[in-house]
């Protein structure tokens, strides 16, 4: 490379044979080692080929030349050697792995707007591999589990299991919070009350049910404005006869506002629709020590009060210890078999005030559950037509439980 006997083209210039032996000619503006050559009148002095190469000295470190390839084109030479400096990039801005015809070497800039710019129908989604989709799609499917025990006389027992699965929408921009979709389906297990033949007498079937859709969406207006919106609509019953009373709407509304990063005010509204309740205001205040990475929360809010620490970090798993408050119960229409208003169909309540405490888990990969021991108290049934006496069954103790992935 540094030059040959031959025409050749190296770093130091071009070089060509000489008709005379021993005779060379330096590049302009530079001596040989072995001193200025002589010069020939009228004559131009040539390297002889029988003379030794000047040595070779390392190229000035200097800065390479850019790339020059076609945007949009992988290089021959690509991976870049240490010598060469790296193309200008296209940065990918997907959640999942790169589809195989995204080009690291193109041009930089924004690509051409689209509806959906993260490459697929679900917000951070590739939509080249359609089981990753599916799985953003699906957030999360699980059961919660209550046990409360109760058996005769001023006792009621109730077990109830709900299974449910959760979706993601776009909702208005992809860029936003998701629109969650969940459908559900509850069973509850009665033992109790115990039915007898005086026009007051209370009943309840063996098993009751509910079959919801719920939609949820928690839109943040401005950066200190949000929002935190869910409807409900369901048929509960025990499925012997279904009216329209059976059709109920439930939602809540609220609206948070950020004082600090460690505060937030939430104030709304939630709708129940049952007989002793239609609505309830809702709302309080919500702290957390660390807005980043909180461990410790307490919500002040009615009429779901809760505390939260996080225990000592496990490999794999967080694990929070919480105490919290709730109104619980709900709401059904069911086929009377005693009382004055038996072989009707009617609508009833069980309402209850629970203090629980408990740990809720989340693990990697989406796992997630609780365990938690709790009292419910100031209990009640409350039947619509009221020519039944309200029931009210002895305060309980009660285990619940649920995992969710």
């Amino acid at each position: 490379m540094y030059g040959s006997p031959a025409i050749s083209s190296g770093v130091y210039g071009s070089q060509v044979q000489s008709a005379t032996p021993g005779a060379t000619t330096p590049l302009p503006g530079q001596s040989g080692v072995y001193g200025a050559a002589p010069a020939t009148q009228g004559t131009e002095s040539l390297p002889s080929p029988w003379s030794v190469p000047p040595p070779a000295s390392p190229p000035s470190a200097t800065a390479p030349p850019a790339l020059t390839y076609p945007p949009g084109q992988v290089p021959s030479y690509a991976p870049a050697g240490p010598n060469v400096v790296p193309g200008p990039g296209a940065v990918y801005q997907g959640a999942a792995p790169p589809p195989s015809n995204w080009d690291p070497y193109a041009a930089p800039g924004t690509g051409p707007q689209s509806v959906f710019p993260q490459g697929g129908i679900f917000p951070g989604v590739g939509g080249q591999d359609f089981y990753n989709t599916m799985i953003k799609f699906r957030e999360s499917t699980g059961f919660r589990f209550t046990w409360i025990p109760g058996n005769g006389g001023s006792e009621l027992g109730v077990d109830d299991l709900e299974l449910y699965s959760t979706f993601a929408f776009p909702f208005l921009s992809t860029a936003g919070p998701p629109l969650r979709v969940t459908p559900g389906f509850t069973f509850h297990w009665w033992n109790g009350p115990i039915s007898s033949a005086l026009p007051q007498s209370q009943d309840m079937p063996a098993v009751t049910y509910d079959a919801y859709l719920d939609a949820a969406w928690n839109p943040q207006l401005t950066p200190v404005l949000g929002g935190d919106l869910s409807f409900r609509i369901g048929v509960y019953s025990d499925f012997k006869r279904v009216t329209a009373d059976s059709l109920r709407f439930q939602g809540a509304g609220y609206l948070t506002l950020n004082m600090t990063p460690n505060w937030k005010l939430k104030g709304g509204v939630v709708y129940l629709d049952r007989v002793r309740i239609k609505m309830l205001p809702a709302g309080g205040a919500i702290w957390v020590d660390n807005a980043s990475d909180p461990s410790m929360e307490i919500s002040i809010l009615f009429p779901n009060p809760r505390f939260a620490m996080r225990l000592p970090r496990s490999v794999g798993a967080d694990i929070w210890w919480y105490v919290r408050g709730d109104y619980g119960g709900d709401s059904w229409t069911i086929k009377r078999t005693s009382g004055v208003n038996a072989g009707a169909t009617e609508r009833v309540d069980y309402n209850d005030l629970r203090l629980a405490t408990g740990l809720d888990f989340y693990r990697m990969r989406g796992l997630r559950g609780y365990v938690e021991v709790g009292l419910a108290f100031s209990r009640e049934l409350v039947y619509e037509a009221g020519w039944t006496d309200k029931f009210k069954p002895n305060s309980a103790v009660f285990l619940g439980g649920g995992l969710a992935f």
